[in-house]
């Protein structure tokens, strides 16, 4: 039946920088959510640890070519609302 909770935009969008700049070891307060995620350095390894943590989150199953192609914040997090919205 999905999650029993929804989660809104900015709420997703929050983790998900959050994570991003775990991964980074950057504050939080330096990741744009419209600038390209490999201006940031995220690379393959950063992607499939982050791509995994969402999945855990969202108890989702993430398409990684699907996911790579969002290159910004913005985009990868209206792709994981219309996964979780299914």
């Amino acid at each position: 039946m999905g999650n029993a909770t929804t989660i809104s935009n900015g709420e997703l969008q929050t983790w998900l920088i959050d994570r991003i700049a775990f991964y980074l070891d950057k504050p939080a307060e330096s990741i744009d959510p419209a600038v390209e995620l490999a201006r940031y350095g995220v690379d393959s390894v950063y992607a499939i640890s982050i791509i995994s943590d969402i999945e855990d989150h969202l108890q989702v199953e993430v398409d990684l070519d699907e996911a790579r192609r969002r290159e910004t914040v913005d985009s990868l997090t209206g792709y994981l609302l219309d996964l979780v919205g299914r």
